[in-house]
C-alpha cells in the first residue's frame, strides 16, 4: 500500500505543477481566445487529477489541511467550469443534480472544517495559528457554496453573471491551489513562516480578485 501511495504523490505532485503552469497561462491569456480556452481546459483536467490523488493521500494519511485544500479549490473550479454552460440562469434555466450535489457537498465538508477548527480554538489541541486558519477556510468555502448555490435560487439580474462566477471561482480555485504548493515547500525548505505562507496567497489574490471583478462589472454596465 506504501508504494501505491508513493506513486500516487509523484502523479499528485506532477498533476499540481500541470496545474499551476496552465492555470497561470489561463489568467494572463486573451480571454475567449484559444491559448485562454486550450490551457482552461487542461487546468480543469489538471485539478481533477489533483482533486482525485489528493483525497487518496489525505483519507490514507488522515490529512486534514490537504483534505480541505482538495474539497475547496477543485468545487471552485468545478463551479468556475460550469458556469460557462449555466449562462441562462438568469432566464429558465434550471442547475443540474450534480449542481446541486456538489455544492451540498462543499458545504457539508467546510462545515465539519469550521467546527473542527472551532474545537481545536475552545480546546487548545493545536496552535492558535492553525486553529484560526481551519476556521478561515472553513468560512470561505461556506461562503463559496453561498455564492454559487445561491443563483440556483434565487435568479440572477445580470446578463453577464455566468463570466464573473467563471472568473472569481477560477480565480480562487488558482489561489487555493498556489496555498498548498507554497505551503509545502515552505514545510519542506523552511522559507518562511508557515501560517504566513497559509495566509500570503490569499491575502494578495482575493484582493486582486475583487479589483478585477469591480473592473470587469464596471465595463459590463457601461
Amino acid at each position: 500500500m506504501e508504494k501505491v501511495i508513493q506513486y500516487t504523490l509523484y502523479l499528485h505532485i506532477f498533476v499540481g505543477t500541470i496545474s499551476l503552469i496552465s492555470g497561470a497561462i489561463a489568467i494572463f491569456s486573451a480571454k475567449g481566445k484559444m491559448w485562454h480556452r486550450q490551457s482552461g481546459k487542461i487546468y480543469f483536467y489538471a485539478m481533477t487529477a489533483v482533486f482525485i490523488t489528493g483525497i487518496v493521500i489525505a483519507g490514507y494519511k488522515m490529512n486534514r489541511f490537504l483534505f480541505l485544500i482538495a474539497f475547496l479549490s477543485y468545487y471552485s473550479v468545478f463551479c468556475g467550469v460550469r458556469s460557462l454552460k449555466l449562462k441562462k440562469l438568469h432566464k429558465t434555466q434550471s442547475p443540474k443534480w450534480y449542481d446541486w450535489f456538489a455544492g451540498i457537498l462543499n458545504t457539508l465538508a467546510n462545515a465539519v472544517f469550521l467546527g473542527l477548527g472551532l474545537y481545536y480554538f475552545l480546546f487548545d489541541i493545536v496552535s492558535t495559528g492553525g486553529a484560526l486558519l481551519t476556521v478561515g477556510f472553513g468560512i470561505g468555502g461556506l461562503a463559496i457554496s453561498y455564492a454559487n448555490l445561491k443563483p440556483f435560487v434565487i435568479r440572477p439580474k445580470e446578463a453577464y453573471h455566468w463570466y464573473m462566477a467563471h472568473i472569481g471561482n477560477m480565480m480562487g480555485g488558482y489561489i487555493a491551489t498556489f496555498t498548498a504548493f507554497l505551503s509545502t515547500m515552505v514545510t519542506r525548505f523552511d522559507l518562511m513562516n508557515p501560517f504566513l505562507a497559509f495566509a500570503l496567497p490569499s491575502l494578495i489574490g482575493v484582493p486582486l480578485l475583487i479589483f478585477w471583478q469591480k473592473k470587469v462589472e464596471k465595463s459590463f454596465q457601461r
